[in-house]
């Protein structure tokens, strides 16, 4: 396989190691839905178990260029839980109106 297809193969993976946890963000956004947090852990482990199987997958099939895999990979995760972070701490801290905040 290519670099370029390898590369291509780590976004999307890292995009569908964020799913599930990303599904339950989602969810506790939502005004009054409150979130378990043994539904957040499990999101977790499911997220750590594909993002596992996902390397270790490219590992025994294409040992040379995992190294491009990985990085676009984890790349591709921590830039979308960034704007994800952005979203809530805007989420939080918006709830006020502005006219309250001078005061």
């Amino acid at each position: 396989m290519s670099r370029a297809g390898l590369l291509v193969l780590g976004v999307l993976c890292g995009i569908i190691g964020c799913l599930p946890p990303a599904f339950l963000f989602e969810q506790a956004l939502k005004p009054g839905r409150r979130v378990k947090v043994s539904e957040g852990l499990r999101s977790i482990l499911i997220s750590f178990v594909m993002l596992t199987v996902a390397i270790l997958t490219v590992w025994l099939v294409v040992d040379d260029d995992v190294l491009q895999f990985g990085c676009a990979m984890v790349m591709t995760f921590l830039l979308f839980w960034a704007i994800e972070s952005l979203r809530g701490w805007r989420a939080t801290n918006d709830k006020t109106p502005t006219n309250e905040r001078k005061g």
